[in-house]
Formats: structure tokens, C-alpha cells, sequence
């Protein structure tokens, strides 16, 4: 087994962790969460769910971006993001970017905000959902064009 084995295998099973546990959240939680909880509850139950997902999808996107480069440097194809027939690798960068903001940036400024400034929970829950199908379907499509791209569907 060599690097880029162990690199591929570290960075497959990071993104499963990271968009299995974001379609979790966005197929089950926040459903169960809407449809079961008054809108005071909704928002407590979603805080703590979100909190402790929040610190497993940080690293797990950490480590994707991270063993992602690596391969890259491994294999040397920093070229491949000069070519149109490579769009799903440009895919996997701005699909792990907006995580990356959104976990580290975003998320930290609405928690921070959200104290000063309380909103309709119920609003709030329709939102979350509505950005949570919106990141999931593209980071779902991503992996389904990366996969394909990586095995040479856009090339020859």
C-alpha cells in the first residue's frame, strides 16, 4: 500500500462521514425535529444536534480538503484545474469551500448574532432546511460527477 492509497482511502471515508451526516441531519433531523417539537423546542433540540455535528463535519471537512491537495501533489495534476473535461474536480473545491465557510465563518457569526438578535424559531427551521436540501443535493451531485470524472467519463 503507498500514499496515495492511504491519502485515497483518508479522504473517501472523511466525505463520507461529512455529507453522510449532512443528509442525516437534512433527511431525518430536521424533519422529526419540524414535525414532532413545538417552536420553542425546535430550536433547542436543533442547537444541540447541530453543536455536536458541527465539530465531527469541521474536521471531516478539514481532512478531506487536506488529503484532497495531498493527492493532488502526489500525482502532480495541478494542470487538471486549467482543463474544462476536469469541471468535477473545480466541483470538489467549491463544494469543500463552502463548507469550509460556512463551518467556519458563517456558522460562528449566526450563533454569535443569534444571541442578540432572536428570530422566529419557525422561520429559522424552514430556512435551515431549505439550505441544508440546497448544500446536500449539491454536494450529492458533486460526488456522483467526481466519481464519473475521477474513473475518465469526461475524458479520454
Amino acid at each position: 500500500m503507498n500514499e496515495l492509497t492511504i491519502s485515497r482511502a483518508i479522504h473517501i471515508l472523511s466525505i463520507v462521514i461529512w455529507i453522510g451526516g449532512v443528509s442525516f441531519v437534512t433527511a431525518i433531523i430536521l424533519p422529526a425535529i419540524k414535525s414532532q417539537f413545538g417552536f420553542a423546542q425546535q430550536e433547542s433540540i436543533f442547537q444541540l444536534v447541530e453543536n455536536r455535528f458541527a465539530k465531527l463535519a469541521k474536521w471531516m471537512v478539514i481532512i478531506a480538503g487536506a488529503s484532497g491537495f495531498y493527492m493532488v501533489y502526489l500525482l502532480d495534476t495541478w494542470d487538471r484545474f486549467m482543463g474544462v473535461q476536469f469541471f468535477w474536480m473545480h466541483a470538489m473545491v467549491l463544494i469543500w469551500g463552502i463548507f469550509m465557510l460556512a463551518l467556519f465563518v458563517i456558522e460562528p457569526i449566526l450563533a454569535k448574532n443569534h444571541v442578540k438578535h432572536s428570530q422566529d424559531p419557525k422561520q429559522t427551521l424552514k430556512l435551515t432546511l431549505r439550505l441544508h436540501i440546497v448544500l446536500l443535493t449539491l454536494s450529492l451531485l458533486t460526488v456522483f460527477v467526481a466519481v464519473l470524472g475521477a474513473h475518465g467519463a469526461f475524458y479520454q
